[in-house]
């Protein structure tokens, strides 16, 4: 079965929550005027202020291209697909490969099919990996693009050669705008990539932490094997609560804006801070592809 017939398990058809698109345009609004102050300010109290800010939306960014896949970002699915193509670009991935890469990751979390396996299964054993989240951001996006686009079915082929094309034109435009105006792009896009890169490594190895690998035909309920990060307030918003990724696996049909009320109501949650996510990963190390339920702590 390939990943296109999963679908159905990941991408809602007549959805049941909040038909507003108002939480998505507003966060949209923010990224272009943060993005926009960042890049035509000669202030650089005001670019070190926004700055920090920026990478935080990027993670939010990020999670709209996840939440495009899903088709759940905006109501119209042709302005969701193209929201969510310029946001993958933004992180070097092919749209459509990606939306069927993530849904097999659906279909078959933390088996031996879930296509996200090579990329821990490689993973260094030390917690100085984290170090090198933004040289690992490409390789990863790579890796995404060579085995989604594997995946896509022959009748989205087009479709994903054009996600390609927009990336090669998002490229070119990453190369006139470091010739023609340099600070702008290192202020608005260069830094706050590289500071998402390493808070969303966190964020990222929080999903199925330390979570056993079993044969594909044994699945199990996804939601014994996802955590949910709670942000500080106001972090979550920018971040599009990216960190409650129990909550998505559980209904991959539930928009962002309503995965915190849906986190209260749930009896089963168990929630963790930041930090106490963070004290776990320093003990534990990082995420990797275990044949059990716990690892070796790193060095």
């Amino acid at each position: 079965m390939t990943a296109a017939n999963h679908a159905a398990a990941s991408t809602p058809g007549a959805r049941a929550g909040s038909s507003s698109d108002v939480p998505s345009i507003v966060f949209i609004c923010v990224v272009l005027a943060n993005t926009l102050v960042l890049a035509l300010t000669n202030s650089l109290w005001l670019r070190a202020l926004l700055v920090l800010p920026q990478a935080l939306l990027f993670i939010g960014c990020q999670e709209t291209k996840h939440m495009c896949v899903h088709g759940t970002f905006l109501k119209n699915r042709r302005l969701n697909d193209a929201v969510g193509t310029i946001c993958a670009a933004m992180f070097g991935v092919n749209f459509i490969a990606y939306r069927h890469f993530h849904y097999l990751h659906h279909h078959s979390t933390c088996t031996g099919i879930d296509p996200e396996g090579r990329l821990y299964s490689l993973s260094l054993n030390t917690r100085l990996i984290w170090l090198l989240a933004p040289v690992e951001l490409p390789v990863i996006s790579g890796y995404i693009n060579w085995i989604g686009w594997t995946m896509v079915p022959a009748k989205h082929r087009m479709a994903s050669r054009l996600c390609f094309a927009w990336m090669l034109l998002f490229a070119v435009l990453i190369g006139a705008c470091a010739r023609e105006a340099c600070q702008a792009l290192v202020w608005a896009y260069l830094i706050p990539l590289a500071l998402f890169a390493w808070f969303d490594f966190i964020l990222t190895q929080a999903e199925h932490y330390h979570a056993a690998i079993v044969p594909a035909s044994n699945r199990r309920d996804t939601g014994s094997i996802t955590l949910d990060i709670v942000l500080p307030a106001g972090l979550g918003w920018l971040t599009l609560h990216r960190s409650l990724h129990r909550v998505h696996h559980l209904d991959p049909a539930l928009r962002w804006f309503e995965a915190p009320q849906r986190l209260r109501e749930d009896p089963n949650a168990s929630p963790l801070t930041c930090m106490a996510f963070l004290r776990r990963w320093l003990a534990g190390g990082p995420r990797l592809w275990l044949c059990g339920p716990h690892a070796s702590p790193a060095a």
